[in-house]
Parts: C-alpha cells; sequence; structure tokens
C-alpha cells in the first residue's frame, strides 16, 4: 500500500528536480527527495513520468541480450569490487594486528630493559654506598693504624728511655759498689774507730741499694709490659694490616663488579636505542599503512560511488526495459489485432 500523499505530481515534481541536478531519476533518487513513498508506488507513478515526457524514445527497440549484459556486468562489477574491499580488509586488518603485536613486543622489550636499568642503577647505588662505607672503615682503620703506630713508637720510645736508665742505674749502682768497696779499703784502719758511723753509712747505702734494685724491679716489670704492649700492638697492626688488604681486595672487587655493570649498562642502553629505532620504524611503517589503507579508503569510495552510479544507470536501464517490455506486449497485442483484422480481410475477400 501507498503512503497518504503520494501522487503523481509529488513524483513529477522529485524527477524534475532530480533531472535539474543532471542526474537520471530511479526510484530511490525520487523516493530520497520526497523522503516518503514506498517503491512499489513511486515505480508506476515514474514510469508514467517518463512516458509523458517523452524518455522512452530515445531507448525504443533496446533488445534483451543488452539488458542480460548489463546485469552480468553490473554482478560482475559489483563481484569485484566486493571482493577487492574484502581483501583489502583482510589485508589491512592483518597489517592492523601484526603492526600491533609488534608494538606490543616493543613495549614489553622497552619495559623489560627500563626495569632491568633501574635495577642496575639500584645496584650501583648500593654499590656505591657500601664502597663509601668499605671507604670509610678504611680511613677509620687507616687513623687507628696510624694511632697504634704512634702509640707503638711512644713504647719504643719510653723502652728505650727506660733501657737507659735501668742501665744508668746499674751503672750507678756498680759507681756505688766500687765506691763502697774503696772506701772499705780506705777505712780498714779507721773500722773501728768509726765503726758507728760505718754502719749509719753502710744502712743508708743498703737502704739506697734496696731502693735502687726496687726500682729497677720496676723498671724491669714495666719494660716488660711496655714489651707486652709493643708485641699486641705490633700484632694489632699485623691484623689491621690484613684487614687493610682484604678491604683493598673487596673494593677492587667491587670496582670490577661496577665496571662489569656499566659494561652491561651500556650494552642494555645500545639495545634500548635499537629497540627504540626500531619502534620508530615500526610507526612510520604504520604511518605508511595507515597512508595506504586512506588510499584503499579512496579506491573503495570511488568502486562505491562507481558501484551506486552503476547500480542506478541498470535500475534505469531495467525501467527502460520494463516500460519496452510493456510497449512490445501492447504492440503485440496491436500487431495480433491487426493480424487477425488482415486475416478476415483476406477471408472477405
Amino acid at each position: 500500500m501507498a503512503r497518504a500523499g503520494v501522487t503523481y505530481h509529488d513524483v513529477a515534481k522529485a524527477a524534475e528536480a532530480i533531472k535539474n541536478r543532471r542526474q537520471e531519476p530511479t526510484v530511490d533518487r525520487v523516493r530520497e527527495q520526497l523522503g516518503t513513498g514506498s517503491k512499489s508506488t513511486i515505480a508506476p507513478l515514474l514510469k508514467r513520468w517518463r512516458s509523458d515526457n517523452g524518455e522512452a524514445a530515445d531507448i525504443s527497440g533496446l533488445p534483451n541480450d543488452l539488458v542480460e549484459v548489463v546485469k552480468s556486468l553490473h554482478e560482475r562489477v559489483q563481484q569485484m569490487a566486493d571482493h577487492r574491499i574484502a581483501q583489502a580488509r583482510q589485508e589491512f586488518e592483518a597489517l592492523n594486528e601484526e603492526l600491533r603485536k609488534e608494538l606490543a613486543n616493543a613495549n614489553n622489550t622497552i619495559a623489560q630493559l627500563t626495569a632491568r636499568q633501574q635495577g642496575l642503577d639500584d645496584q650501583i647505588t648500593r654499590i656505591t654506598e657500601e664502597k663509601s662505607l668499605q671507604d670509610r672503615s678504611l680511613e677509620d682503620a687507616r687513623v687507628s693504624l696510624a694511632k697504634v703506630e704512634s702509640q707503638r713508637d711512644e713504647a719504643l720510645a719510653q723502652t728505650n728511655d727506660l733501657k737507659e736508665s735501668v742501665s744508668e742505674l746499674k751503672q750507678e749502682n756498680r759507681d756505688i759498689r766500687e765506691h763502697f768497696e774503696h772506701y772499705q779499703q780506705r777505712t780498714a784502719e779507721d773500722r773501728q774507730q768509726e765503726r758507728e758511723q760505718f754502719r749509719m753509712v753502710n744502712q743508708g747505702l743498703k737502704d739506697q741499694i734496696q731502693d735502687l734494685q726496687h726500682r729497677l724491679t720496676q723498671a724491669e716489670s714495666r719494660a716488660s709490659d711496655l714489651f707486652d704492649a709493643n708485641t699486641q700492638l705490633q700484632r694489632n697492626a699485623d691484623e689491621l694490616k690484613h684487614a687493610n688488604a682484604t678491604l683493598n681486595s673487596d673494593l677492587n672487587g667491587k670496582i670490577e663488579d661496577i665496571q662489569d655493570l656499566k659494561h652491561e649498562l651500556e650494552e642494555a642502553m645500545t639495545k634500548y636505542r635499537e629497540y627504540q629505532h626500531r619502534n620508530e620504524q615500526l610507526a612510520e611503517n604504520m604511518a605508511v599503512r595507515t597512508t595506504q589503507k586512506a588510499d584503499v579508503d579512496k579506491q573503495v569510495a570511488v568502486l562505491s560511488q562507481a558501484l551506486e552510479t552503476t547500480k542506478a544507470e541498470l535500475k534505469t536501464t531495467q525501467d527502460k526495459v520494463a516500460f519496452l517490455t510493456d510497449e512490445n506486449k501492447v504492440i503485440l497485442q496491436e500487431k495480433a489485432v491487426l493480424q487477425g483484422q488482415f486475416k478476415q480481410l483476406q477471408s472477405s475477400l
């Protein structure tokens, strides 16, 4: 059923407007121009308009073979266009998926290299902090070693001084003994008279000898303590030297590790730059593919427009063929009537 309001006048007016735009009036274009109506209603009205405006005179005598050829040509063009569009779309989707995978792999590789670089930076920072601590420990050990060496030198100096004091005390003791013996020899004759004085002097000398012996014992004990302290200081100095050598060895090992880490970092940065360059190439390839897709889209649009034009022309041709078929039927009917009349005339003659 036709929609209310669609009349022959409306179809004629729309067809004239389409023709003024230098386009072929078709059922779809008339329906688009009107914005309403069904094809079954518009088609006979449009055919009537063409008949009234003499459109059939240009296509009179159009054979059916030509109509079939146009139909087959239209189908082949449509199939080729659909096949090209589907093929271009599949190629673009495959290329787009491949580029996405490559981009995802590149992003994953960049993320891994970034994480590894961060780990190397953290490891270098930690090693640097450990090296700083070891440097401070080594400096403290050097200071302690210097202090111990200074104390050892002082102890050696004190030991030498004590040795000199002991030597002086021994020499003084020998001198006193020699003096005492000489005094005994000189006072042998006066011993009886000076016994009391001798006893006092002898007691004083004995007390002085005991004091000197006590001082000598203390000096020897102090010298022994100083020797023990010197030995302990020497052992401490040897231990500090050994620790210093161990720290230097560890420091050299850490420096070698840092050099290796720096080398690995340089290699990682080189790989990162290579991946970045590859990513840029992928981006360029993607841009080229995008341009190619735009060209394909343009070609598809051109083919689609050509297809629409071909469809319109085919529709026009079909309408003309339908109109010619109707006219052919009318002509055949008239021919049959004329033949019948001719036969009647022949019979009457």
